[in-house]
């Protein structure tokens, strides 16, 4: 039997149509469903427009098969997460493709508060390769076996009673402005701040799976109408991805906050809550986490992109303390849950600054400031193997001599003794290589800034 590999790094995600099909979606729907054919499966969506037909399509397999579905409609990606705690339905689907193009999509599965792991996803690769491989149609149990749909409408409400009972802290009526990327944040964010007291300005805020507004990953370049309302009304801002899960903060002074360094200081705060323990980050993450929480007692340990929750799950099942974990955008605080939720990071980070009566920009004083760079290129199908193995060794022939340690856990990364850190990778998602680097001063950015140009040379070579 031939094995098959669906899931990169962060589910599975590709172009509407190709790659992500409606065949895909029933063959993962029913593989899921007869793994955990006693549980109550969720079934839910992104605002993209493939995106509700999809998760219809994801229902139906699972309910042919003859297991219970919970469909939940559109919602974010920390909303139906939280829903898999609820023992009556621990398992969900959801159709999304997170900060992708709006012609992309894809599937994500969650068991119990987290998404699968690498070995629950390589069960249901296994599983479909051997339904295909036994030319086994789609599966239909008797017609008096099928269960019937069931429909819960309070997913928000459900998200957002937890939060108000988790963090219990009231605004003081500041503005802020929320970009909700079109997305569906949009239902849920405006009320939830507004819940906590605060004033809450909204701008792409309206459900349109086109991604009119700007292209769903809330990188500085695609947030420039945020960054400059928040410059204009003197008042911090906060953009969400296409599902949910990712966040950005910008000042109040139209300054964009470097991702690692939000990351840093909601570490910060959990270790001032919780006391000492250790901090999982992704492979791409900023030293400046290192430098603020080594003073706390925080050990950073550092793992492929997409494996904070495996990571932490084992870690936590080996008596270890888990304080934090965390990718750029991408938090996960294990006392709430061990998924990716951006929205209750806000929160946390909006806790803090209106206890203490502060501003985003004061209270990012406290993290070390480096310059930063991340970039990605598209590279042509079939040849992104090739160009990622002529850049690692350029990289290390580059590197080699100025010594430092190597990580190569997922990609190359070289970190050197004055902080100055780059790494290179493939993507996990889509056909591109990225590259991230970063200096703690401008001499020595510009420095790494110049093997960045000479990878980029390799990158657009004509072969």
């Amino acid at each position: 039997m031939e094995k098959i590999k669906l899931f990169g790094t962060a589910g599975i995600r590709g172009p509407y149509g190709k790659k992500v099909t409606a065949e895909l979606v029933f063959d993962v729907s029913q593989a899921v469903a007869s793994i955990h054919s006693s549980e109550g499966i969720i079934v839910g969506h992104d605002a993209r427009t493939s995106s509700e037909a999809l998760s219809q399509c994801a229902s139906a397999a699972i309910s042919l098969g003859g297991s219970s579905v919970y469909i939940v409609g559109l919602c974010s990606f920390p909303a139906i997460a939280n829903l898999t705690l609820n023992k009556k339905h621990t398992i969900a689907i959801y159709i999304t493709a997170s900060h992708n193009p709006p012609a992309d999509n894809g599937i994500k599965v969650f068991k119990g508060g987290r998404e699968f792991t690498d070995n629950e996803q390589e069960e249901i690769e296994f599983r479909i390769a051997q339904n295909r491989e036994r030319n086994i149609p789609i599966n239909h149990v008797a017609w008096d076996k099928i269960i019937q749909q069931e429909e819960i409408k309070e997913i928000n409400l459900l998200y957002k009673r937890r939060i108000l009972s988790e963090l219990k802290f009231q605004g003081d009526g500041r503005k802020i402005i929320l970009d909700c990327a079109n997305g569906p944040m949009s239902n849920l964010a405006p009320e939830l701040l507004t819940d906590l007291g605060l004033h809450v300005i909204t701008i792409n805020s309206h459900i349109d799976g086109h991604f009119p507004g700007r292209l769903a990953e809330p990188s500085p370049k695609n947030l420039s109408l945020l960054i400059e309302l928040c410059k204009k009304e003197r008042c911090m801002g906060t953009a969400f991805d296409g599902d949910g899960d990712r966040i950005a903060i910008v000042d109040e002074n139209g300054e964009f906050v470097e991702l690692s360094r939000v990351n840093a200081l909601l570490a910060k705060l959990m270790l001032e809550d919780y006391g000492t323990g250790k901090i999982i980050v992704s492979i791409d993450s900023s030293t400046t986490i290192d430098k603020t929480t080594e003073v706390l007692g925080g050990e950073i340990v550092r793992t492929k992109l997409g494996e904070l929750h495996s990571k932490a799950e084992e870690m936590i099942a080996e008596g270890e303390k888990i304080i934090f974990a965390a990718e750029p955008w991408k938090p996960i605080f294990p006392n709430w849950g061990l998924w990716i939720d951006g929205l209750y990071g806000l929160c946390k980070f909006l806790k803090v600054i209106i206890t203490r009566q502060t501003t985003v920009s004061e209270i990012m004083r406290e993290i070390p400031d480096h310059i930063a760079e991340r970039k990605a290129y598209v590279i042509k199908e079939g040849k992104t193997e090739g160009v990622f193995e002529r850049c690692k060794e350029s990289l290390k022939d580059s590197l080699t001599k100025d010594g430092g340690k190597i990580l190569t856990i997922d990609g190359l990364r070289y970190d050197l003794a004055d902080g100055t850190w780059i790494l290179i990778r493939k993507s996990g998602t889509e056909p591109k290589i990225r590259i991230y680097y970063e200096s703690p001063t401008r001499e020595r950015f510009k420095w790494i800034d110049g093997i960045v140009k000479e990878l980029e040379k390799i990158i657009h070579a004509k072969e």
